[in-house]
């Protein structure tokens, strides 16, 4: 039987369409999913790769101020009167209400005379009396401050005076960052407590005198818990005392000078791995307390804290704290810098990075940076929260340091240009002081680079060096603000670093240089300095260092024709501007 053309094209026409609307879907979707993956890679590598700053047009406003946050920053009389020298906390924990009760009495030095003093108590805690020589004092209460009537009290006269209370201290919505009580359970459905304190203040859980500035000489940790807990705090355990009713108490007691944040208590079903650490030519003792199933794991973790410590004491001189020991301790969280106790909740992971934070791969964050803080935040301590950024920044460029110290200055300057990504420069680093203001936001990365640019404005790492750990042994178990850093710096190397300090801490703009290239002249400027600024950088022409000294007047150096010009923008915190209206004959050639 013959088909007919037409008949076939018909009934054909169908069965085409279709194939060719399949093809063409198979084709469809297999460019979608190539594009979609190639566009996911290239996301992933522009995050990595797109290290470029910006000075937002806006700058951020920092937070009002609170009558809280006044009576907590600020240092009136009432505060001014005495210097703390000692805190002696005895507390009795309820773990299964979730509540505390104890007392604490402080031992202090009258700076001045005062008939009324500030201590300070979150307002949700119940005072149940504050005595003074076996006498009850009449007090008033104002958001977390206490103001305690005193009998007339002489300057120089140390005196003595206990708060009892109790409550229910506030639970953390996100320890470490947003802080109070951690109430959990282990794998093993366990009691697993810890308390962590910075940003909010010790006062939310113990009364203190609750300011950055004045830390007790010495202080005493009696923690009570049910029997077959664990409780770990700062200092040296001095006792472990059976109380009865199914209670121990555990006596700590730091013998050095601590802030108030620093103080914690972890509670758990802990083992103790005891371990040596040999640094600076002597071996210390070294203890980590970690949950029993844990021993094995924490073992082969923790011995990484040797090589930590030994680098730290390389870059800033001895670790302050021997005589209380240097502890790692998990927590129910990620970490924190608890002084001589030093808080770990990073898993014991190093290579999954979707549950752990590491450097590289093999360099566990956590117990690099928080032991950082030993040096920076707990030996050296920042006059105001304002000023944290000593404590953070120093902290995070140790990690570069770190990685300069195992692998080589060149995978430091790779691991610093990733911690660009995390600047904003929408606020300035030092905001302001006496608020109770914690300056964290670009105190971390953007402090690091500041750190960095220092070095490289000092051009001489053997200088930079030692003046870093003489800041460090100098100011040691210290108070210090911004200024003092850069007084410091400026006295040992001999630069005048006023303007360096004021654009990069007291103001948030980082500077742009500007620059173009013509005819064997390579022009430069600084802009969005401020005024007087003129910060050297160097370049390197055809792969040879040249140092210029810009300032917000278009200069120039002579160069070979054509040659090829690095900014080396690795080593400052600046941003990169070519700009051809820096050329001769240009209308903008000028004046910035």
């Amino acid at each position: 039987m013959a088909f007919k053309r037409s008949s076939v094209r018909s009934r054909l026409a169908p069965l085409i369409n279709k194939s060719m609307l399949r093809l063409l879907s198979l084709i469809f979707i297999a460019f979608i999913s190539f594009n979609c993956s190639q566009l996911k890679m290239i996301n992933e590598a522009r995050h990595y790769f797109n290290n470029s700053l910006t000075n937002p047009d806006e700058a951020e406003v920092y937070p009002e101020l609170t009558e809280r946050n006044r009576l907590m920053g600020s240092l009136p009389a009432e505060r001014k009167c005495y210097n703390v020298s000692h805190y002696d906390l005895n507390l009795e924990i309820d773990m299964d209400q979730k509540t505390i009760a104890g007392y604490n009495t402080i031992t202090a030095l009258a700076v001045n005379n005062f008939t009324k003093l500030q201590v300070d108590l979150s307002k949700s805690m119940n005072i149940e009396n504050i005595s003074y020589n076996d006498q009850s004092l009449l007090y008033t209460r104002k958001e977390d401050a206490v103001f305690v009537d005193f009998p007339a009290i002489s300057a120089g006269t140390e005196f003595s005076f206990t708060v009892h209370y109790n409550g229910t201290p506030r639970v953390a919505p996100r320890p470490p960052w947003d802080d109070g009580f951690v109430w959990e359970t282990d794998k093993a459905g366990r009691q697993f407590v810890a308390v962590t304190s910075e940003g909010l203040g010790a006062s939310h859980w113990w009364p203190c005198k609750d300011h950055i500035s004045d830390e007790p000489n010495s202080m005493a940790v009696n923690i009570t818990v049910p029997s077959g807990l664990m409780c770990v705090s700062s200092g040296q355990l001095k006792e472990t005392k059976d109380v009865g009713n199914g209670k121990t108490e555990y006596r700590w007691f730091v013998n050095n000078p601590i802030n108030n944040y620093n103080i914690s208590v972890n509670i758990g079903h802990y083992a103790v791995i005891q371990d040596t650490i040999h640094s600076l030519g002597q071996v210390h003792d070294a203890t980590y307390y970690v949950l029993d199933y844990n021993e094995a794991v924490a073992r082969e973790h923790f011995k990484e804290a040797r090589t930590v410590i030994r680098a730290l004491e390389h870059y800033f001189g001895p670790y302050q704290w021997w005589e209380d020991g240097y502890k790692l301790v998990q927590a129910p969280y990620l970490g924190m810098e608890h002084q001589t106790a030093v808080t770990y909740g990073n898993d014991f992971r190093i290579y999954d990075k979707s549950k752990s934070r590491s450097i590289y791969g093999f360099i566990d964050y956590i117990t690099l940076h928080e032991t950082a803080h030993e040096w920076w935040g707990n030996s050296i301590t920042a006059c105001d929260p304002a000023d944290v950024w000593v404590h953070e920044g120093f902290g995070t460029y140790t990690e570069v340091l770190y990685v300069e110290y195992l692998l080589g200055y060149d995978l430091s300057i790779d691991y610093l240009i990733q911690k660009r990504r995390g600047i904003g420069n929408r606020k300035a680093i030092v905001g302001p002081r006496n608020q109770n203001y914690w300056g964290f936001g670009d105190a971390y990365n953007k402090g690091a680079w500041i750190i960095h640019t220092l070095r490289s404005v000092i051009d001489n790492d053997e200088l930079f060096f030692s003046t870093l750990k003489g800041f460090a042994v100098d100011n040691a178990k210290g108070i210090v603000c911004t200024e003092d850093v850069r007084d410091y710096f400026s006295e040992k190397t001999d630069i005048d670093l006023d303007k360096f300090f004021d654009q990069y801490l007291f103001n948030r703009m980082v500077p742009t240089l500007e620059y173009a290239q013509q005819n064997g002249k390579f022009y430069y400027r600084w802009s969005g300095a401020i005024a007087g600024f003129n910060m050297p950088v160097n370049l390197l022409v055809n792969k040879s260092e040249e140092r210029i000294y810009p300032g917000t007047e278009t200069e120039s150096i002579d160069i070979p024709v054509y040659a090829t010009v690095e900014v080396k923008d690795w080593e400052y915190l600046i941003i990169k501007k070519e700009n051809k209206e820096l050329l001769p004959g240009t209308a903008f050639s000028g004046s910035n």
